[in-house]
């Protein structure tokens, strides 16, 4: 039998060569379209934002739910169960939807849920209806039931003779998105648009606490950076977390929720590395976070805040926040600029208390407000973005209404 010719000449080197490229290619190109590397994630999981305003849900109370489901939730859980009627629309907490350690008490399920309220209170002018909104009562330190639904608000329907006119916070509803890019520091924000937002505020009989500059500025970065140090290191914290990650393009369209790679506001060569490179370990990815909050988000942002109330862990009060929340969002989106929540603060107040430690968490926030009476219940940065960001995806409404 004559052997094989085992001679590393260039020709054989190159065949060779060629058929390890073919296959890492083979390999690149199956990862890249399993990641959505190739393009956005299927589209059926986005068709919401699209929807929300057709024909054969307009002037129907469904009308005011397909504008609900594209509201701002905690890690975008759309933690909500609408039940619909003629005349009514009860708003369900899906308690299953929770994040654990990252919300023990569902206080940021229940602002989530108060963001969907407003949206469908300025989406019901104009599909003919005057709303009136029911607001919950008791404590959020009793609801313990992580299995059943709970009654979160109701919003009763009566007919108006005619639409409203469309204003320019319903226009937004569908242009409404979380920016986790970096802001324009040098581009501060209309004197009208601080205006705006203690109005909105003051309605709600809420606080409403601004940062610019300063001492109070540089102390509101340094409690949102020590806080994320902190969660990082829960390991606890850091798996609830990560569980609502949606990292390739099947999960997006399998599950329609969550936090993913396009959303997250890295630069377009970061996403691409996410994308395409193994996982990282949990800790590693969160650690990612905590640079890019404190290299990049708070650097950038012009503006920071805090939203408080007398009690953090009322019903009411919860709820408030969020329509305040999502008013100030629509607000932002109709004048040009962005919002997003930078929650770690109050989230490592929360894990304190669950975990019976002394709360320290709270000590800092009461040194930045100078004032106990009020608790912030949540904390933001707005500017104009740098760059445009991705949209979420969303759950349709035959998942949501029962």
């Amino acid at each position: 039998m004559k052997k094989p010719d085992l001679t590393l000449t260039r020709r054989n080197l190159l065949g060779a060569g060629s058929a390890v490229t073919l296959i890492f290619a083979a390999g690149v190109l199956w990862r890249a379209k399993e990641r959505g590397v190739l393009g956005p994630a299927p589209s059926d999981a986005y068709t919401p934002w699209d929807l929300w305003n057709a024909t054969e849900t307009k002037g129907t109370p469904l009308a005011l739910v397909a504008a609900g489901i594209l509201s701002s939730s905690p890690h975008n859980t759309q933690p909500w169960i609408f039940h619909v009627s003629a005349d009514r629309i009860e708003l369900y907490a899906d308690t299953s939807r929770n994040l654990g350690a990252f919300d023990p008490y569902l206080r940021e399920m229940h602002i989530g849920l108060g963001c969907a309220v407003e949206t469908m209170v300025h989406a019901a002018g104009p599909n003919g209806y005057r709303v009136a909104v029911e607001a919950p009562t008791g404590n959020l330190l009793t609801l313990t039931d992580r299995k059943t639904p709970v009654l979160a608000a109701a919003l009763a329907l009566s007919p108006l003779s005619s639409p409203a006119e469309e204003d320019s916070l319903y226009q937004a509803i569908p242009m409404r998105h979380t920016n986790r890019h970096p802001y324009d520091r040098a581009r501060g924000l209309p004197p009208s648009a601080k205006a705006i937002m203690a109005d909105v505020a003051e309605e709600e009989g809420i606080q409403l606490y601004l940062f610019e500059d300063g001492q109070a500025r540089t102390q509101f970065d340094e409690a949102v950076v020590a806080a994320t140090e902190e969660i990082i290191t829960d390991h606890e914290m850091v798996e609830a977390s990560s569980a609502w990650m949606r990292e390739s393009s099947a999960d997006v369209l399998k599950y329609r929720d969550g936090l993913n790679f396009d959303t997250a506001g890295l630069a377009p060569w970061l996403t691409l590395a996410a994308k395409l490179l193994p996982s990282l370990p949990a800790e590693e990815g969160h650690k990612a976070w905590l640079d890019q909050t404190r290299n990049s988000q708070l650097p950038s942002a012009p503006l920071t805040g805090f939203i408080a109330v007398r009690d953090r862990y009322d019903r009411a009060q919860s709820l408030a926040v969020g329509r305040v929340w999502a008013r100030m969002q629509l607000t932002a989106t109709a004048l040009g600029f962005s919002m997003q929540p930078v929650n770690q603060p109050i989230e490592t107040v929360d894990r304190e208390r669950q975990l019976g430690k002394e709360s320290k968490s709270e000590a800092r926030l009461t040194e930045i407000t100078g004032d106990a009476a009020w608790q912030p219940t949540f904390a933001f940065r707005a500017g104009f973005p740098t760059t445009t960001c991705a949209i979420s995806p969303r759950r349709p409404l035959k998942s949501v209404v029962a």
